[in-house]
């Protein structure tokens, strides 16, 4: 095996460096189980700081959903944080879509498909015209995650000194969805879940019967897992932010958001922040004794300003290198 502190391993046959990132490069692949075309971006630890302990063995990986988004923050963050001893050396893995298109060009509109295990439920459509994703099909979970599994972990396992097992998936909003639907039907996948601003108003808050029917089956929960929301995101906040934006907008983008906020004001709107306390208490109420939970409110935050702070404090609550209060975890 080569050693990661003074010979990077190059990855698949033709896998790009990537200038200004260090030990980083990409490459694309089609998926045999959905055939979509992804893009790649691995990021290696911080070769400067292994030591000779960790030099010839696998190291833990971070895989990081929406990777035109969050992979450079998130390798950054790995670099920075295990240079100063916060976290392992680790590989970051950013999963995208094919093609140099931005993520809001191309990539925001088809993880709607990956990132969501079913139908959205009453307000799916207004979702789909809201975001300009008319043309995708919500549902497409398993066999995204069929793809992580079975072919793209094999294959970076092969070319990188990662260790199968210890995975973490981190990822925010339909990225904290995803991984949330794996944490509570297949938990046994991934070793740490880092779960930020996830959409848990998915069809009509799916997420309590995921937890409800994996309790009935189960009696342990074995994974590391952070959950979060932004102190703002409430549903008096979501309705200001929907009112505003509908003033904004125009055509079927326009009506969508006009059609939301009345069926919203009616049924009640999406929360975030007031899900945090009650979906820890009912984790804690089943005494899983493989589960180690962080649940928190971060105070101040959006939607949208919560994923840099919400990783890095996810990352080393997982890690074991904080907990709420400020103590080192035990």
């Amino acid at each position: 095996m080569p050693d990661v502190r003074t010979a990077p391993p190059s990855g698949p046959t033709g896998a790009k460096a990537m200038n200004g990132l260090w030990n980083s490069r990409y490459f694309e692949m089609t998926a045999r189980s959905n055939g979509q075309a992804y893009r790649i971006f691995v990021g290696g630890p911080a070769a400067p700081f292994l030591g000779g302990q960790e030099a010839g063995r696998r190291l833990p990986v971070i895989y990081v959903l929406d990777g035109k988004l969050n992979f450079a923050m998130v390798h950054a963050q790995v670099e920075i944080l295990s240079a100063m001893g916060q976290l392992p050396p680790a590989y970051v893995v950013g999963i995208a879509y094919a093609g140099d298109e931005s993520f809001f060009e191309k990539d925001g509109f088809l993880r709607q498909g990956d990132l969501t295990p079913n139908a959205g439920g009453r307000l799916e459509a207004d979702m789909k015209a809201m975001n300009r994703a008319q043309g995708v099909t919500h549902g497409g979970g398993a066999a995204f995650l069929a793809f992580l599994q079975q072919e793209l972990r094999p294959q970076l396992e092969d070319a990188f000194p990662i260790a199968g097992d210890d995975a973490t998936l981190l990822g925010n909003s339909l990225g904290g969805l995803f991984p949330s639907w794996v944490l509570l039907h297949r938990p046994e996948l991934f070793q740490r879940y880092v779960i930020v601003s996830p959409s848990w108003w998915w069809n009509d808050y799916e997420i309590w019967k995921w937890e409800a029917n994996y309790a009935a089956c189960h009696h342990d929960l074995k994974a590391k897992a952070f959950f979060t929301f932004g102190g703002l995101e409430t549903a008096d906040r979501h309705r200001d932010i929907a009112v505003r934006a509908a003033t904004l907008s125009d055509g079927e983008a326009k009506a969508a958001l006009q059609r939301t906020i009345a069926i919203s004001d009616e049924r009640g709107w999406m929360r975030g922040a007031e899900l945090i306390a009650p979906f820890a208490e009912k984790l804690a109420s089943r005494r899983y004794p493989g589960l180690d939970m962080t649940a928190l409110v971060l105070p101040e935050e959006t939607h949208e300003s919560i994923p840099a702070v919400g990783f890095s404090r996810g990352l080393r609550a997982v890690f074991g290198a904080w907990k709420p209060g400020g103590q080192r975890a035990a």
